[in-house]
């Protein structure tokens, strides 16, 4: 999800940055087609958190910081934030493949061994089960919905309280189903594999048709005119180097870095509204909706927003005319906050500081576009502040 929104952050957004009429609505179409597939993404991890809460797990929205190697992919493929072209729609073509494809991999993204399953059974510790798709994973899981029920019963498996999940009421999210039995396990990796690779090879209006379609008629534009270029300037650029990971940009622009840090405490925030949401008490129905609204208003007033900001500001002088990134960087802590009134109180103390950061960038900023860009972020953060509050 995080290297779709990245991509579509890279594309250029007006004619007035060398494009033609032509090729900007394509660039627009090209933008509104990974939205839809990261907006996808976002229901299928809230389905992943339905199905853990449902056998009794808490949420989980952690993940490592870019560039890394791929833990979960058997092919161990690397993951990174690269603006939108040939190099990016590869890759998510590769992520998205239906199973038994084979798509010829990129530098960077090629296979770099075979792993193999442990086949021995009745072990007390879980290993990894590796996979070459996407698809094949969440058939994996399927197969041990079914297994497991098998075993212990559905009252056995499916535990977890069912008023604690995202369902498409809440969110608006098409497919977003609650997990309470086997029959909506199966549903909800139904729709999982179907939207990304398609319904058992139907792939034409999934993720990988989808992207499909955008490679070719990308490399058609590109071959009637080899000077086209639909992306801004941009790398995912760090404040300061992540731990591992040594030869990244480093931004030496105080207020580019200050903008790249406001952006993944927002990112931060959202993780932490979007957990406390599944750990909620169901005796507090209304505190359901705070949650929704303040995780979607994160996405759409804060998050989006201040990401277009940053691909608009300088890296360093070291790198003319290159812009910043958004790096979706978590701090590897724990984003769950189980106690209810401390968490809301933890969670508007935040965003009021957020707001306020945002005031001083704003006086800070070097243009009145830039200005009046973070002081729509800053009410639209304000505005989350108050509607989060607790009832007396």
């Amino acid at each position: 999800m995080c290297e779709y929104l990245f991509a579509a952050f890279s594309l250029k957004k007006a004619e007035s940055e060398d494009l033609s009429a032509s090729e900007m609505e394509a660039v627009r179409r090209w933008e509104g087609v990974i939205t839809t597939v990261a907006i996808q993404e976002m229901t299928h991890l809230a389905l992943v958190n339905n199905m853990l809460v449902a056998v009794g797990h808490g949420p989980y929205f952690q993940h490592g910081n870019f560039p890394q190697p791929s833990r979960y992919f058997a092919p161990n493929i690397s993951l990174a934030l690269i603006p939108f072209g040939e190099q990016a729609l590869k890759h998510f073509l590769y992520l998205e493949r239906p199973e038994g494809m084979a798509i010829e991999g990129v530098p960077g993204f090629e296979l770099l061994g075979n792993l193999t399953n442990s086949q021995e059974e009745g072990r007390i510790i879980p290993e990894k089960e590796y996979f070459s798709t996407v698809g094949s994973l969440y058939r994996g899981i399927e197969r041990g919905f079914s297994t497991l029920v098998e075993r212990i019963g559905e009252e056995g498996v499916f535990l977890g309280a069912r008023m604690t999940q995202a369902t498409e009421e809440l969110f608006g999210l098409p497919g977003l189903v609650r997990v309470e039995n086997l029959s909506s396990a199966i549903r909800a990796v139904d729709g999982i594999v179907e939207n990304g690779e398609g319904a058992r090879g139907n792939w034409e209006n999934a993720h990988f048709g989808m992207f499909l379609r955008v490679f070719k008629e990308f490399a058609e534009i590109k071959k009637r005119n080899p000077n086209f270029r639909p992306t801004k300037p941009v790398v995912a650029a760090y404040a300061r180097p992540p731990v591992g990971e040594a030869e990244v940009p480093i931004i030496s622009d105080r207020f580019t870095s200050r903008v790249s840090d406001l952006f993944n405490a927002s990112y931060s925030v959202a993780i932490g509204v979007l957990s406390r949401f599944y750990v909620h008490q169901p005796d507090h129905p209304r505190e359901l909706q705070l949650l929704v609204s303040a995780g979607i208003g994160l996405m759409a007033g804060v998050i989006k927003p201040l990401g277009a900001v940053l691909t608009t500001l300088p890296v360093s002088r070291r790198l003319p005319g290159i812009t910043a990134g958004p790096t979706f960087e978590l701090q590897q802590r724990e984003y769950t906050l189980p106690h209810r009134e401390q968490a809301f109180m933890v969670l508007q103390e935040r965003l009021v500081e957020l707001a306020g950061h945002l005031g001083a960038l704003s006086v800070e900023a070097p243009s009145q576009a830039v200005s009046s860009q973070l002081d729509a972020v800053k009410g639209a953060v304000s505005a989350l502040a108050d509607g989060i509050r607790l009832d007396p």
